[in-house]
């Protein structure tokens, strides 16, 4: 017991194989009891252990400012454990915010029917303005190019832009009334 003790007390330079083996049944019994008493679990307190093993074995080499084992052991179970409970809690928070996004999309089918019903109904009103008029409605609202783009393009002023979308705007806003445009036609018409 005396040769277990000094060996976790020891200050390391290098951690050999055999003394990485000592370390580990000497100490994973008592790991594992920490683990255990926080999570109430034994596989993730075996899986935590064991990753405080693979973590002191990938660091074997490093190991010049540890003073005491024992203690770096015991420090490594606790901070292992504290990620735990914060994976757990993240997952958690991801899994309250993923529900409350899928109540709020009860019937999206709904909504892209309707909104598809709406935009055919402006498309439909559209195809009833002048070509010009409605080629430069769509350039602006559905393309989003800027009106200096569209008078360039449309070789007209940016005076004479502004009135056909102006136009087109005013003939969507007096032929259609349907109760679902009052959401989708701002966003078009800004």
């Amino acid at each position: 017991m005396k040769i277990a003790v000094a060996l976790l007390t020891k200050k390391f330079i290098r951690l050999s194989e055999p003394e990485f083996k000592e370390v580990y049944s000497r100490s994973w019994k008592r790991l594992y009891g920490i683990a255990y008493s926080y999570l109430r679990e034994k596989a993730a307190a075996q899986e935590l252990v064991q990753e405080v093993f693979i973590k002191l074995w990938q660091k074997r080499d490093e190991l010049a400012h540890v003073n005491n084992l024992d203690a770096y052991l015991f420090r490594s179970m606790k901070y292992k454990v504290y990620e735990y409970f914060d994976r757990l809690a993240s997952q958690e928070r991801l899994k309250k915010h993923s529900l409350e996004n899928f109540q709020e999309e009860i019937h999206p089918t709904e909504e892209v029917i309707a909104y598809e019903e709406t935009l055919d109904m402006i498309n439909q009103e559209l195809e009833k303005l002048p070509v010009t008029t409605r080629t430069i409605f769509r350039m602006s609202r559905f393309e989003r190019y800027s009106n200096k783009e569209i008078a360039r393009q449309m070789h007209v002023s940016a005076k004479a832009v502004e009135y056909h979308i102006s136009q087109a705007s005013k003939r969507l806003r007096l032929r259609l009334s349907h109760t679902l445009l009052f959401v989708i036609i701002p966003a078009l018409l800004h």
